[in-house]
C-alpha cells in the first residue's frame, strides 16, 4: 500500500439544489483547478464547459469523470439536483500513486500523470452500491480527525477501484466515438432518462425499444454492453433504490413507496426488495439504524 502523501488529501462535497424554475443556476462546487473529480450524479442535470472549449452534459444516474471544467451549471429538469463529488488534487495524485504507477492500466495511465489533461468523460451508469457508498461518506464519525482518516481511505479505495476497472471507458471521450458509437450512446441516454422521469410506469422492452428508435434486440444487447447490466435489471435495481430513499427518508411508507416506484404488486415490490437489499422493506429503517451503529 503505499505511504500517506503529505500533499492536500481529497475531498468530497455533496451538492445539492430544490428544483429551479429559471433555465440554470451556478454550480461552484464542480469548478476545481489541479485536481481530478468524479461527479456521482444522482439526480438532475449539470452542464460543464472544459478548458479546450468543450461542452458536457451530466445526466441522472451517471459518474462522470472531469478535469479542467471552466464553468458549471445546474440546468431545469422536473427532479431536484443531487450530486456527489470526490476532488483529487494532482499534487495528491502523484504523490498517492507513485509506487503503484507502473501497475495501472496503460489505458488511463495519461489521466493520473503529468501533463494533467483537460477531460470530460461519462464512465458508466451509477449502481444502487453507488449511493449506498455515498451514504458511508455522511455518516457521523466520533471526532473529526477520525472522520478526515476515514475519507481519505474511502476516497483512496474508490479512485483505485475506478482505475483499475474502468479500463478503456475512461479514454472514452464522446468527441473520440464513432458516428454509430455515439447514436449507441445517445439511445441509451434517452431510454435511461425516460425510465427515470416515468418510474411509476410499467416500462417493457418492446416500447423502450420503439422509443429510442430501434429493435429490441439492438437495445438489450447495447444498454449490457454500454451499462454491465442488462437493461431489466437496471430498471429493477433503480426502482428498489429510489423505493429505499423514500422509506428510508419517512417521506413513503412501504406500500406508498411501492407504488411511487410503479409496482402494483406489494408481493411482487417486496420480494423484488428482499432480493437486491437482503431485508424486508419493512425491515429497511431498522437494517440502516443497525448499519450505522456497529
Amino acid at each position: 500500500m503505499p505511504p500517506a502523501p503529505s500533499s492536500t488529501p481529497p475531498t468530497w462535497l455533496w451538492n445539492t439544489s430544490q428544483r429551479s424554475s429559471a433555465g440554470s443556476s451556478p454550480w461552484h462546487e464542480a469548478l476545481n483547478p489541479d485536481a481530478l473529480c468524479f461527479h456521482l450524479n444522482f439526480h438532475g442535470e449539470g452542464l460543464l464547459t472544459l478548458a479546450n472549449g468543450r461542452g458536457m452534459s451530466i445526466k441522472p444516474q451517471s459518474l462522470v469523470c472531469c478535469r479542467g471544467a471552466k464553468t458549471a451549471a445546474r440546468t431545469l429538469t422536473r427532479d431536484r439536483h443531487e450530486c456527489l463529488t470526490l476532488v483529487y488534487p494532482d499534487a495528491w495524485l502523484t504523490e498517492y500513486l507513485r509506487e503503484v504507477m507502473g501497475q495501472v492500466p496503460d489505458a488511463v495511465r495519461r489521466l493520473v500523470t503529468s501533463p494533467f489533461p483537460t477531460l470530460g468523460v461519462q464512465v458508466r451508469a451509477l449502481s444502487p452500491e453507488d449511493l449506498i457508498w455515498a451514504r458511508s461518506l455522511m455518516m457521523s464519525c466520533i471526532s473529526d480527525a477520525v472522520r478526515r482518516m476515514l475519507d481519505t481511505a474511502r476516497l483512496a479505495d474508490f479512485l483505485l477501484r475506478v482505475l483499475f476497472s474502468s479500463g478503456e471507458s475512461l479514454n472514452e471521450s464522446p468527441a473520440l466515438l464513432s458516428r454509430s458509437q455515439r447514436a449507441s450512446h445517445d439511445r441509451i441516454e434517452r431510454v435511461k432518462n425516460q425510465i427515470l422521469r416515468h418510474l411509476d410506469e410499467n416500462h417493457d422492452l418492446e416500447s423502450l425499444a420503439a422509443e429510442a428508435g430501434c429493435s429490441p434486440h439492438y437495445l438489450s444487447r447495447t444498454f449490457a454492453q454500454v451499462n454491465g447490466i442488462p437493461l431489466m435489471l437496471w430498471i429493477r435495481r433503480t426502482r428498489i433504490e429510489r423505493a429505499a430513499e423514500l422509506i428510508a427518508s419517512g417521506r413513503c411508507n412501504v406500500s406508498e413507496a411501492a407504488l411511487e416506484v410503479g409496482y402494483s404488486s406489494f408481493s411482487h415490490f417486496s420480494r423484488a426488495f428482499q432480493e437486491e437489499k437482503g431485508v424486508s422493506p419493512s425491515k429497511w429503517i431498522s437494517h440502516l439504524t443497525n448499519t450505522r451503529t456497529h
